[in-house]
């Protein structure tokens, strides 16, 4: 990261792979799943919603405050913390065994926002990432007498 890049970051602002928090919020853990969900993305603390550069004291307490929680993410999602002057930068890796979930439940990015996942969006989610094959499927409207 340099100061040319943050500077197209914050022109183009939030959006399906970007994230700005002015601090550490409670929720964290719904954008880290819902960016492990989709196509991965970053997480910006220190920038406020209006793209102002407010700055967060990076510390070893903050770096492990975000470790733990994406730890107690199911399955785990992976993290890189990338610290740029005073903000923290959170790169979420695309997950490789979705879908994830947090306390909260299942989120996926739609457009620039976490979006809660409904239970037919987790079943049709699970389906489409391959996680329940065709021929493993039970058919329970197939009839033998009609064969």
């Amino acid at each position: 990261m340099n100061k040319s890049e943050l500077g197209l970051i914050l022109q183009e602002g939030e959006g399906y792979r970007i994230e700005f928090k002015e601090s550490l919020p409670v929720n964290i853990d719904k954008d880290l799943v819902a960016f492990a969900n989709s196509s991965g993305g970053r997480i910006f603390l220190g920038i406020t919603d209006d793209k102002v550069i407010k700055g967060v004291k990076i510390t070893n307490t903050l770096k492990t405050q975000i470790q733990d929680i994406a730890n107690n993410c199911q399955p785990p999602v992976k993290i890189i913390l990338e610290p740029f002057a005073d903000v923290l930068i959170v790169n979420v890796r695309e997950g490789a065994d979705k879908p994830y979930k947090c306390s909260q439940g299942f989120y996926t990015r739609v457009g620039p926002i976490s979006q809660k996942l409904s239970r037919d969006e987790i079943i049709g989610f699970i389906k489409s990432e391959g996680k329940i094959r065709f021929d493993e499927l039970i058919n329970l409207r197939f009839d033998y007498a009609t064969l």
